[in-house]
């Protein structure tokens, strides 16, 4: 008996829904506190870089939403502790008083990147369960969700960079 054979459809979309649970569980902190991290980022390319994260994420979360209709489902916070807590460590930044400026913005940066990997986790294990649900819409509303995070990813890692080498040479 192979995989697709001992999972029934039923199966498959409540393995998706547990796991779409998760990306909307750090949607929503996202998108609660992303312009928090905005606010104490230090340099106008990284304030930029964040807001285009938030829109991106308030799109995603309108594919969610959608994706959740289709399925005739309703969104549960249910497995979304792990996430949560890497999440609530990232957004405590607000509170590191006596830290330097360049350590806060790297952290700023570290944090949004480890949340947008959490994310390419999910949503590649999403497209995987997507292919075996048949709904060509959710799949591919989770292949824009994917394809954005990477982006944002590369996005966050050209600003670590850029924002390392300006600081190289303030230092000259």
């Amino acid at each position: 008996m192979t995989l697709t054979q001992s999972l029934t459809s039923i199966d498959f979309k409540q393995l998706f829904i547990h796991q779409l649970n998760r990306v909307n569980c750090t949607k929503g902190y996202l998108i609660r506190n992303l312009p928090l991290l905005e606010k104490i980022a230090s340099f106008r390319t990284m304030k930029l870089a964040i807001q285009e994260d938030l829109d991106d994420v308030k799109k995603q979360q309108l594919r969610i939403d959608e994706m959740y209709k289709l399925l005739g489902s309703k969104a549960s916070d249910e497995g979304c502790e792990v996430v949560k807590s890497v999440i609530e460590e990232a957004f405590n930044l607000g509170n590191g008083a006596g830290k330097s400026t360049i350590v806060n913005d790297m952290d700023i940066i570290l944090y949004v990147q480890l949340i947008e990997n959490i994310e390419l986790t999910s949503f590649r294990m999403l497209k995987l369960i997507a292919e075996f649900l048949g709904n060509d819409e959710i799949t591919q509303m989770v292949t824009e969700c994917f394809d954005e995070n990477i982006d944002n990813d590369r996005l966050f890692t050209l600003i670590s960079k850029e924002y390392l080498a300006k600081k190289a040479n303030e230092t000259k």
